[in-house]
């Protein structure tokens, strides 16, 4: 997955996006709307009130109107071996 961009795919399918992270279960790069970013899992979507949240392992709910754009997070790369025949 590329960066989806909110505003380019539309509420609903930014959201059905962040459903699906919460089943596949993978960690996703956030960017909000005030440039903040982090990267996270999404552990449900809930609606309340009438506004959607993410809500999230390790950071507080996001009302979903204030991420701008969401990506894969790619995990961490683990460092080659030394090669031995150096």
């Amino acid at each position: 997955m590329g960066k989806l961009e909110q505003d380019e795919v539309g509420r609903c399918s930014f959201i059905d996006v962040l459903e699906e992270a919460v089943l596949v279960k993978r960690p996703v790069s956030i960017e909000l709307r005030d440039g903040t970013t982090f990267i996270d899992h999404v552990t449900d979507v809930t609606t309340e009130s009438g506004q959607d949240f993410a809500v999230f392992r390790s950071h507080s709910r996001v009302p979903v109107r204030d991420i701008a754009a969401a990506t894969r997070a790619e995990p961490p790369r683990r460092p080659e071996p030394p090669d031995p025949r150096r």
